[in-house]
């Protein structure tokens, strides 16, 4: 992948939703102790630059928080939780992963840094063990192996062989199952979509032991492409059954014929699940009357129950804005009987997120009526009628220290 197509990639995520990043800059010394990671993002009036803020905090008692205590971030990358360790991954603007651990006092500290090669385009992480962790590098068609603790890198996996159109297949989230790593592809071609024709979507099988490629798999029959997005790393699973789920993103909603959904790779198998195909373009969802072709952001909950944030053409405004258009709903699917229902929560705009603290959901939306984090309650079905935290900014990411999901 080139230098311009990485930046055509981050133009057109910046306009959708948000990666969180680290500035060259030391943070705030007086940092925020907490079991919680929350961010959020003040923009430019076009939403196109601006900064990223993350704090910590201790609970859910209401309340409204400022960034003075928060570490900045620019705009381009991702931050990762893996228990105890917040890991930053560059994208567009930087070639440093940063590590970020919080300490006895619950107070983040830099613990490490590895530099990568320019335009790698890291974008997902996942640890083996606490010596071994694989870092997808979509701008060069690699899995790097790195040992998480040292921060040093200490192998890479080519898999430039399972590119389709061009040099790289483009690796984005990762999950490790039963001793094999699953690489959901995007399978970019000229920029940010799929080939027009190849309405599919790839998964890379790696074993972990050898870490040598033992397949590539391929679900064809649907019209869902582009497995996960890049900048969420809750868009791929395994649910108490051993199951695996992904999402599928369907060009981003922009090509005809691409579609967004859910895929499954039943325990024990090393292939799509040919009778689980759940489509969301063609999914009724109750409580509303428009359809949508696209995943946000999402959060497994345990029990078949997703929680995600869908985007829903209907709703973009002409011309389109990011910042006013309130096109996003909150929804829970079922991933089991394969239905969508509407929660009573407000329209967001597309800078959104949704997170898990304990029994509540937690829906961060950009609404027309306040800024933060509002829940859903899992056991009552009950929704805040605003956000519970609110945020000086979007609010982008909500991370509880120790969560299962």
């Amino acid at each position: 992948m080139n230098t311009f197509l990485l930046r055509s990639i981050a133009f057109f995520i910046l306009t959708s939703t948000v990666f969180i990043s680290c500035e060259e800059d030391d943070p705030n010394e007086s940092v925020a102790k907490g079991e919680i990671a929350l961010a959020s993002v003040i923009t430019s009036p076009d939403g196109m630059s601006g900064t990223t803020y993350l704090q910590l905090i201790e609970d859910l008692t209401p309340a409204t928080y400022d960034n003075s205590v928060a570490f900045p971030f620019t705009m381009s990358d991702q931050f990762v939780m893996r228990g105890e360790d917040i890991f930053i991954l560059p994208f567009a603007e930087s070639n440093l992963i940063r590590k970020y651990t919080r300490n006895a006092d619950k107070e983040l500290q830099e613990t490490g840094q590895l530099s990568l090669d320019d335009n790698s385009a890291a974008t997902a992480i996942v640890l083996q063990s606490s010596t071994k962790a694989y870092v997808s590098i979509m701008g060069r068609a690699k899995i790097l192996i790195i040992n998480p603790s040292t921060m040093t890198k200490t192998g890479e996996i080519d898999i430039s062989a399972y590119a389709v159109g061009d040099g790289c297949p483009d690796p984005s989230q990762m999950v490790i199952r039963d001793g094999k790593l699953y690489v959901a592809l995007n399978q970019m071609v000229g920029g940010y979509y799929a080939a027009t024709d190849r309405a599919k979507s790839d998964v890379l099988i790696i074993n972990t032991a050898t870490d040598e490629v033992e397949k590539m798999i391929t679900e064809e029959t649907t019209g869902m492409s582009q497995a996960t997005r890049p900048i969420d790393c809750k868009q791929i699973f395994v649910d108490e059954n051993n199951d695996i789920y992904l999402i599928t993103m369907g060009a981003f909603g922009a090509q005809p014929g691409h579609k967004a959904g859910i895929l499954r790779i039943n325990s024990g198998e090393t292939v799509f699940d040919d009778s689980y195909n759940f489509v969301l373009n063609d999914a009724a969802i109750e409580g509303e009357s428009n359809f949508s072709n696209m995943f946000c952001f999402v959060q497994y909950a345990g029990g078949g129950k997703l929680y995600a944030t869908l985007i829903i053409p209907a709703y973009w405004g002409n011309p389109v804005s990011y910042l006013e258009d309130r096109v996003c709903i909150a929804a829970e699917i079922d991933l089991y009987t394969k239905t969508i229902k509407k929660l009573g929560l407000p329209r967001s705009n597309s800078y959104n997120s949704v997170g898990i603290y304990n029994n509540k959901i937690m829906f961060g939306l950009t609404t027309d009526n306040d800024n933060g984090f509002y829940t859903y309650d899992i056991t009552t079905g009950e929704a805040s009628s605003s956000a519970i935290i609110k945020t000086t900014g979007m609010p982008m990411a909500f991370r509880h220290f120790g969560e299962m999901y």
